[in-house]
């Protein structure tokens, strides 16, 4: 398992900027679909899917690395 510490945590690490492109490209129309002024409906309910996976995928790269940081 030590052998594969680096490559996780580069995993982890893409992951998490990824997950940070994702949040940065979708938020604009995740947030106007919460206000309603989303100009189309379909596209913003797909940014706010691409927000909700982001999160999960950014959750998952944290716990990663955190747990690789704790256990050295």
């Amino acid at each position: 398992m030590t052998s594969l510490g680096g490559g996780v945590t580069s995993l982890h690490v893409l992951a998490a900027l990824f997950a940070v492109y994702m949040l940065v490209r979708h938020l604009p129309g995740a947030s106007a679909l919460a206000r309603g002024q989303a100009r189309s409906r379909p596209l913003a309910f797909v940014a706010a899917v691409n927000v909700l996976l982001a999160l999960a995928i950014l959750g998952f790269a944290v716990k990663g690395l955190v747990a690789g940081l704790i256990s050295r």
